[in-house]
């Protein structure tokens, strides 16, 4: 029987191609075409795309024996740039030599790392995905090469009772004296003192070495200090302490014994008593300014002693208005956090986890601290400390998760001509040369815009919930 049509089929993994006799060229590079049209549907395999709870995205993916070879190609020309073989310049040995030289298992894990790029990119481009955090990869498979990829998304989120979420904000209030006692430390800063070589009293500026033991007479790690300076009255050094010095002369030794009080910062030395010995290396008369419209016009560029009164006052109950604010803020965001119903993946959790992880080590590392100096500082043990970041950050997930479903609710933006304003106030303090260098991280786009564009859709969420 003989063939008049061109066709092909597929038998043990090859292509025949059937051609009769008077086949032109043409018909050749169409069934060609076919060929690798067919090539590539029996090579290229779907994934697997599941959606699970806590928004998780499961995705199985197997790549093609031409995948995986281009990509352990591309391994092999990596891991090999530095392998020397006699007779090739580094790197420039074929193929098959470098791939001796290198270790089994590095090739394979950097060949799965080359294809995840495209893999990452496809999956999420083609099935609507949208993770928040970094996906997990797993290794189902090596042969064929099969991965298990799993997305996080953003949580489905529910408010429940978020439209009544209200917070009345205090009115800045000022005690009688404290004006009077704010003027009292600028005055201070103003004062003049004399060396006397009198007893000591009350309003006189001590300074003085001291040192601390327990009751077993071992000496308190934390407490020794040397030219420590303290003025009698202030009320800065533990109760009683500055009760002790008075009567003392230039060269006085003293030992007494104090109790530290329950509610101490250093939790070791709480309710514990202490005796302190303490030698007095000077005693000085503290003098202070007259408060006169001459010195404030002098000192505090103001014109009359009323008018300084008036810019203290006004400066305290500002910033007591700040504080008051960042109270009713706080509030409204427990309440909004207490309003938020949310699962939470475990992946996520920890992901959180980790940052707020690495954050504390960077600031520990900034102040000169091991991680070790914190837990013993603290007084926490390893898993106490795990077990509260645990527990913040999930805190501060719902949070997150509740502000922005909060700000979407209710079609909050910030306007391109409110960023603009935004960002002026917040670069205005900086000097122009360093308004130039930062400029380009709070260009449109960049990730400090965002922040700070988030931040203001938050204080306009807050704007919303708190009165006055």
């Amino acid at each position: 029987m003989v063939c008049t049509h061109p066709h092909y089929r597929s038998r043990g993994g090859y292509v025949l191609l059937h051609l009769p006799g008077n086949s032109s060229l043409g018909v050749l590079e169409k069934c060609t075409e076919k060929i690798t049209a067919y090539y590539s549907r029996i090579m290229t395999n779907e994934p697997t795309i599941e959606r699970l709870s806590h928004g998780r995205v499961v995705c199985t993916m197997t790549f093609t024996p031409e995948q995986e070879t281009a990509s352990q190609e591309k391994a092999v020309r990596k891991l090999g740039a530095s392998i020397i073989i006699e007779g090739f310049r580094p790197g420039t040995a074929p193929v098959d030599l470098l791939k001796e030289k290198i270790h089994e298992g590095a090739l394979f894990e950097e060949t799965v790392r080359g294809l995840l790029p495209d893999t990452f990119e496809q999956l999420v481009t083609e099935h609507d995905i949208k993770p928040v955090i970094a996906p997990k990869v797993e290794i189902e498979s090596n042969t064929p090469l099969t991965v298990k990829v799993t997305f996080i998304e953003k949580p489905a989120v529910k408010l429940k009772g978020a439209d009544k979420i209200k917070v009345t904000m205090k009115e800045a209030m000022l005690k009688e004296d404290a004006v009077d006692k704010m003027i009292d430390y600028v005055l201070g800063q103003h004062q003049q003192s004399n060396p006397v070589e009198r007893p000591a009293k009350k309003g006189d500026r001590i300074t003085m070495d001291f040192w601390g033991e327990d009751a077993q007479q071992v000496e308190v790690p934390g407490v020794r200090s040397q030219s420590h300076q303290a003025v009698i009255g202030s009320k800065v050094l533990l109760p009683g302490f500055e009760d002790e010095l008075i009567g003392l002369k230039k060269g006085d030794t003293k030992d007494f014994t104090l109790t530290f009080p329950e509610k101490h910062q250093a939790e070791q030395l709480r309710g514990k008593p202490v005796t302190f010995h303490v030698t007095v290396k000077q005693v000085e008369e503290i003098s202070l300014p007259e408060l006169t419209d001459a010195f404030v016009q002098e000192h505090m560029q103001a014109d009359s002693v009323a008018a300084f009164r008036k810019e203290v006052e006004d400066s305290m109950k500002s910033q007591e208005s700040d504080i008051e604010r960042r109270k009713a803020e706080e509030e409204a965001m427990e309440k909004i956090r207490e309003a938020v119903q949310v699962d939470l993946a475990e992946e996520l959790l920890e992901d959180e986890q980790r940052t707020m992880f690495e954050d504390i080590q960077s600031q520990l590392s900034r102040q000169g601290m091991s991680m070790e100096d914190w837990l013993k500082n603290t007084g926490k043990s390893a898993e106490q400390a795990a077990k509260k970041i645990k527990e913040q950050a999930e805190k501060r997930l719902t949070l997150r998760l509740g502000l922005a479903a909060l700000v979407e609710e209710r079609n909050l933006d910030i306007s391109d001509e409110e960023m603009e304003s935004a960002i002026a106030t917040l670069l205005s303090p900086l000097s122009e040369e360093d308004r130039k260098n930062i400029a380009a991280a709070y260009a449109k786009g960049q990730n400090a815009y965002e922040q700070l564009k988030w931040q203001k859709k938050v204080e306009k969420l807050l704007d919303t919930i708190i009165t006055t």
